[in-house]
This record gives structure tokens, sequence and C-alpha cells, in this order.
């Protein structure tokens, strides 16, 4: 017999019981989505579920019985990885089954359901999952412009200098036909044949477009938003 000023003790956690649905057309890829304290229930897409079933569902109903052979259900205790999709606003599921591992994919109609389950599921998946790093090392992404920034201007400052030069080499030669009693000159070199063309302010002006495509890559490069956010098993 209980004694009259005993005290009863509930030692779970708050919301840890409670059920989290998601229904159609809030989820696009199926008709409802059940996240219960260790489980994950996907049902097949048949539309919008009925009134009664999400009052049964609510009402603490047998999940397998209500929602049918036909949906999947992931133990989540057996759940490797957890990937958002913040592109597509969708859920990757990647879990150890009997036959292996396999893959569900749940997709969303707004970015805010798609967090919200992610953030659910994350949170009763428990300590031994951790989110990977989403933003890489700023090395490798600044890695390729630093490179093409650097080859442009070693380029330009190169061929500008290189033009330059069969400038004054032009100007002297001019200067000699004059004073030569009989007109004769230096012969261009094959190169002066090649670049002559060329002037080093117009190569001045098409590296600085570059540098600067360059640097607006860059600054993409490492302002660019992440596109998934990935939670691995420990």
């Amino acid at each position: 017999m209980r004694a009259a000023n005993a005290i009863t003790l509930d030692t779970t956690l708050p919301g840890a019981s409670r059920r989290r649905v998601w229904v159609h057309p809030e989820v696009k890829s199926h008709s409802l989505v059940v996240l219960t304290f260790d489980r994950l229930y996907v049902a097949p897409p048949t539309g919008a579920p009925k009134a009664e079933l999400l009052a049964a569902i609510g009402a603490g109903g047998n999940l397998e019985e209500l929602l049918g052979p036909l949906a999947v259900v992931v133990e989540l205790v057996a759940v490797q990885n957890l990937k958002l999709d913040l592109l597509s606003n969708s859920l990757v599921v990647e879990y150890v089954n009997g036959l292996g591992t396999s893959r569900l994919t749940v997709v969303f109609a707004s970015p805010e359901a798609a967090d919200l389950c992610f953030t659910k599921l994350w949170r009763r998946l428990g300590d031994g999952h951790k989110l990977q790093p989403y933003q890489r090392d700023a090395w490798s992404l600044a890695r390729g412009p630093l490179v093409m920034l650097a080859g442009v201007l070693a380029a330009t400052a190169a061929l500008a200098l290189t033009l330059s030069v069969f400038e004054d080499m032009a100007s002297a030669r001019a200067a000699a036909r004059l004073s030569a009693p009989d007109g004769m000159t230096l012969p261009k070199s094959p190169l002066e044949h090649l670049l002559g063309w060329m002037s080093w302010r117009g190569v001045c002006a098409v590296g600085g477009i570059a540098a600067g495509a360059s640097q607006v890559w860059l600054y993409r490069k490492l302002t660019r938003p992440p596109v998934s956010l990935e939670v691995t098993r420990t």
C-alpha cells in the first residue's frame, strides 16, 4: 500500500514521448511522417491523411496498425547518418537494417518544415551523433582563386615588361636608322614578330580585368553559405 505522503518522481524528459507529425502537403514526398521517441514512421504518398487517422495517432494509437504494412519504419538506434539538403528541403536518413544499409529521403515543401524535422530527429538521436563541420577549410576554398590571381598577375607583369622592352628597342632601331649612313637597321627578333602587335597598356588592362574577376570568384567562394547539414554517428 502506498504511503499517504509518498512522492512520485517523473523522470521522463519533457517532450521526449511526444509524437511529432508532418503531413501532406507540408511533406511533398510522402503523405505522413511521424517521429516518436525511438522510431521514425513514413507513410507512402497517398495524399493528405484523413482527420480520423491523425486523431488516432495523436491519441497514442498503434502506428504499425494505423499506417499499414507499406509504411517505412526506422529505428533511431540504427541511424548512421542524417543529412539536411538546404537546397531541396530534403532529409536523407541512412540506417542499418537486416539487409544492410538503407536510405530514406523525405522532401518537404518549405525550409522551415525540413529544418524542424531535422532538428527534432537530431535531438532524439542523442549524444552519439555529432554535427559535421559545414564550412570547408578557408585555404581549400581560396586555393583556386588565389592561384588564378597569382598567375594573372605574373603573366601580366612578364608580358607587359617584354612589350615595354620591345617598344624601347623599336625606338632605338628608328633612331639608329636615321643616324646610319646607309639606312640599315637591325632586324626584328622572332619574338618581336610574334608579340609586336600587342601593347603593354592593353595587356595591363586585360590583366586588371582578369585579376578583378578572380577576386570576385574568391569572395563568392569564401562567403557561399552551406548547402547541407550532416549529422553522423560517432
